[in-house]
């Protein structure tokens, strides 16, 4: 299988861009509907651009070791990815303000890559299959 690092990236700094623009505008259309800053949308962004090109190039490294267990590394990779957002939740969700607009700004952020990496992983799988 081969998973093209390049090409990864430019789509995912593409979609995380038409997010950041769609998330942006809605928090400018409805400024009390977010309830969280600016600041912090773009650290949620940084976040996992960076989480997901490290889960990526660890997938694309153990791809190559054993390619025989690719659905049991991508699997055992997403739920470490999962614990990591976790942890990197857990303060917010411990505050004592409000963390609902942190976490549901964070998931929908999280989820949207999600979706983008098993479709461009199961595509990549399935083309080199064939």
């Amino acid at each position: 299988m081969v998973l093209n690092l390049k090409k990864y990236s430019l789509n995912l700094i593409i979609l995380m861009a038409v997010l950041f623009v769609l998330h942006f505008m809605v928090y400018r259309a409805v400024p009390g509907f977010l309830s969280i800053s600016i600041k912090m949308v773009f650290e949620i962004y940084s976040f996992l651009i960076l989480l997901n090109l490290v889960h990526f190039i660890a997938l694309k490294w153990l791809f190559k070791k054993w390619a025989k267990h690719a659905g049991l590394l991508f699997t055992a990779l997403s739920l470490l990815k999962m614990g990591i957002c976790i942890l990197y939740l857990w303060p917010y969700m411990l505050s004592a303000t409000s963390s609902l607009p942190v976490v549901l700004n964070f998931m929908v952020v999280y989820f949207a890559t999600l979706v983008f990496e098993v479709v461009f992983i199961v595509k990549n799988m399935l083309n080199s299959t064939s």
